[in-house]
């Protein structure tokens, strides 16, 4: 079982990711710290030292090494979908789960903690939601492509135990 989350930044990705993969005892990685330890940076120093382009040939190049991985959750940075073939090779490889979260939500999010993500630097709540609706109006299509949906808006643990069970549903059909 191979299972990829996928959605917008700040959305809780790996939070979602780290318990469902402990749930389900499977391994974890998150394709962001699998670049840095690759990189020796933090992605938003990747960014901003080698530029987007970069980032995004490492990240499909991480993406394919995990594709080869085992009975793990692969939580993926919130662009990962959109470039290369990276959602063909998700949906190919294993179940994709999309982790959607309200957007004003991760707005909050953002804004209390701006430092860790470029896009957002210098920007106020109003500003970090008004990005994010134009980002979400690019990647909504490749994110629809999931196998299934987790809407997140305040508590993980109903959705959780829903995207689990249907995860465990998907995983045994396609093993017939």
């Amino acid at each position: 079982m191979r299972i990829y989350i996928i959605g917008m930044p700040g959305t809780g990705k790996t939070h979602f990711g780290r318990i469902m993969s402990k749930s389900l005892h499977l391994q974890f990685f998150d394709m962001d710290e699998q670049i840095e330890k690759r990189e020796g940076a933090l992605v938003r120093q990747v960014i901003l030292d080698k530029g987007e382009a970069y980032f995004r040939e490492v990240e499909h190049e991480v993406l394919l090494k995990l594709s080869y991985h085992n009975n793990c959750v692969i939580s993926c940075g919130g662009g990962a979908p959109m470039f290369y073939n990276n959602i063909d090779i998700m949906k190919t490889t294993g179940i994709v789960v999309w982790v959607n979260t309200d957007l004003h939500l991760i707005a909050k999010r953002i804004a209390q903690n701006v430092t860790r993500r470029p896009l957002f630097m210098g920007l106020n709540e109003e500003e970090i939601l008004k990005k994010l609706h134009e980002i979400f109006a690019l990647r909504k299509k490749n994110y629809a492509k999931a196998d299934l949906v987790a809407e997140i808006n305040v508590s993980h643990n109903n959705s959780l135990t829903s995207v689990i069970q249907k995860v465990i549903k998907i995983s045994q059909r396609r093993k017939k």
